[in-house]
This record gives C-alpha cells, sequence and structure tokens, in this order.
C-alpha cells in the first residue's frame, strides 16, 4: 500500500496564512488543459482571456503562484455586467489543496448570491477565500480552498460585446 506524502508550506499573505500542499496544487494545474475561459466560446470569456495579464495584479499572480495555481486556468469565469463607465464585470475562481487563516468568505444565499466581501488588491481587482470545492479541477475535493475573485476590465477584443 502505497501512501502520499504532502508536503505543506505556509504563506503568509496581507491577513491570510496559507498552509498549501504546493505541489500537489501544481501537478493538478499541469494536467488541466485550458481553464474555464478558454473552454467558453462566447466573447466575453473571449474578452477575458485576451485582457487575462492586465486583468491580475503581479502581486495576485505571484501569489497564486506561490500556491501552486497557474493562474491561467481559472475553474470559472463569468462576466456579470458592464457598468455605466462602460468597464466588464468579470468574477471566477481557483482552488488550492490545503487550509487558511484569516477572513473567510460566506457562500452565498439564495437570497443574497452576490454577498461576498472580498478585499480589494486594487482599484479593479478583489480577492477572497473559502472552503468550497465547485468546478474544481482536483479529483479528492478535501481540504480545498476555493479563491474567488471579482474584477473590472475594458473590452478590447474586436467582437460584438452582446454576443
Amino acid at each position: 500500500m502505497t501512501t502520499q506524502q504532502t508536503e505543506m508550506t505556509t504563506i503568509k499573505y496581507k491577513d491570510w496564512e496559507f498552509i498549501v500542499d504546493k505541489k500537489l496544487t501544481k501537478q493538478t494545474y499541469e494536467k488541466v488543459e485550458i481553464g474555464g475561459a478558454e473552454s467558453c466560446t462566447c466573447n466575453n470569456c473571449k474578452n477575458f482571456t485576451s485582457n487575462r495579464e492586465n486583468i491580475y495584479p503581479q502581486e495576485t499572480k505571484e501569489l497564486l503562484t506561490s500556491l501552486g495555481i497557474d493562474y491561467r486556468k481559472e475553474c470559472e469565469v463569468w462576466h456579470y455586467c458592464k457598468d455605466e463607465f462602460g468597464r466588464h464585470y468579470y468574477s471566477g475562481w481557483f482552488h488550492f489543496k490545503g487550509k487558511f487563516k484569516g477572513k473567510s468568505l460566506s457562500a452565498p444565499t439564495p437570497d443574497t448570491p452576490f454577498t461576498y466581501d472580498l478585499t480589494p488588491i486594487t482599484d479593479t481587482f478583489s480577492l477572497g477565500f473559502l472552503y468550497d470545492s465547485s468546478l474544481t479541477f482536483f479529483e479528492d475535493k478535501e481540504n480545498l480552498v476555493q479563491v474567488e475573485f471579482d474584477t473590472k476590465t475594458t473590452w478590447t477584443i474586436d467582437e460584438d460585446e452582446s454576443k
């Protein structure tokens, strides 16, 4: 009988402390060919992928990488509105194997579907964490931390915004 050795790493970021199995997380993302945004053909997802390098602040890219997450492979991304200034609002998430200490997001309820209290990283990007396994790439859904984000970005592709 073989047992899998885990190598837990502690990472501190802002008011959080993460205990992560970086090796397993990284191996899981390496098996994923494309993320949620690339698997969709709608123009909103095409716009997101076109803007991805500018959407994530550098410190967020560094955090995700330190957790073993490939920030180019979101589990899910969706567009939920265009504001009066022409900015497009997106949300999405990733997972890592481990746990965390610090502020946890409460899962939305049917009465309050968009009540995550995310932490602003920049004026266009916010981040938060909770224990959940929605649409995960991981086979073993135990001890998963869901990394939620919201972002605002411009429309940069030569495609119709309404499709």
